[in-house]
């Protein structure tokens, strides 16, 4: 049987501290790309899967109309609408409603044949509503004071709306 003294000890020499963070470092990364070049492997095929998924759906979360300004023509009983295309799909209108939200008449239900389409990132022409004020006009006391809920449905199925006053009252 072999004695090791203390001398014998002290001749032996550890790692240098230089060489071991290599190694160290040379296991984690081989082991780190591995695991991130798999990670990301699984996320482009879980966004290539969603891809198919519905299309139609996808398409909708990314429409978005705003209402750019909306005009209660003097004398008249017209709603003229400037709508600006915000999202990144076009939108097609189907349906505006127009409702006087004091007494909830509904004024407008305007349902368009043709369907108004806009393209991304343009405004539209206006749109101009007549609105069934019967023999009034917005200039009457009735309407001028009154609050009004305009609301758009798109082909696509999405809903905008805002709330409206004439003259800015």
């Amino acid at each position: 049987m072999k004695c090791f003294s203390f001398n014998s000890l002290k001749k032996r020499r550890a790692v240098n501290q230089v060489m071991g963070s290599v190694v160290i470092l040379g296991v984690v990364t081989s082991i780190g790309s591995v695991v991130l070049f798999n990670g990301m492997n699984q996320i482009n095929a879980f966004s290539y899967d969603l891809s198919f998924h519905d299309k139609a759906k996808n398409e909708a979360y990314r429409e978005k109309i705003m209402f750019e300004h909306v005009r209660f023509e003097p004398g008249t009983d017209q709603i003229i609408l400037y709508l600006a295309n915000i999202g990144t799909t076009e939108s097609t209108i189907e349906s505006i409603t127009v409702v006087q939200l004091d007494t909830q008449n509904i004024l407008v239900d305007w349902e368009d044949s043709m369907n108004s389409t806009i393209q991304i990132k343009e405004s539209s022409d206006p749109i101009i509503l007549d609105a069934n004020l019967n023999p009034f006009t917005w200039d009457d006391s009735t309407y001028r004071t009154s609050e009004y809920r305009i609301s758009i449905t798109t082909s696509k199925g999405n809903f905008f709306s805002t709330v409206a006053s004439p003259y800015n009252t």
